[in-house]
């Protein structure tokens, strides 16, 4: 099971993005599981990641994220496509994240 952290300002729009994400990794026959949480209770979550991803609206907070995630692999979303709420673009990234 894949443990995906996606942190965003709100939480709002990111849960979309979660379901999309989880659909894509169904589809691939991944198990995932994909949570998003607000900026500022992030740092109860980050221990339990596998990878963290951020949405664009907070990626200037990237170094903070870095900081205490330590090893684990933390990354942002494009905008466009958060925009687009390509999950599967997303779950190919987060693939990418775990070579």
């Amino acid at each position: 099971m894949i443990n995906v952290l996606l942190i965003c300002s709100q939480g709002a729009s990111t849960a979309i993005m979660c379901d999309r994400i989880k659909e894509a990794a169904k589809q691939n026959n991944v198990e995932m599981e994909v949570n998003a949480v607000a900026m500022a209770v992030s740092s109860d979550y980050i221990p339990k990641a596998d990878v963290v991803l951020l949405g664009p609206q907070v990626r200037y907070l990237r170094s903070k994220v870095v900081a205490v995630a330590g090893e684990k692999p933390v990354d942002t979303i494009e905008m466009a496509t958060y925009g687009m709420m390509d999950g599967k673009k997303v779950f190919d990234q987060i693939m990418g994240m775990l070579k």
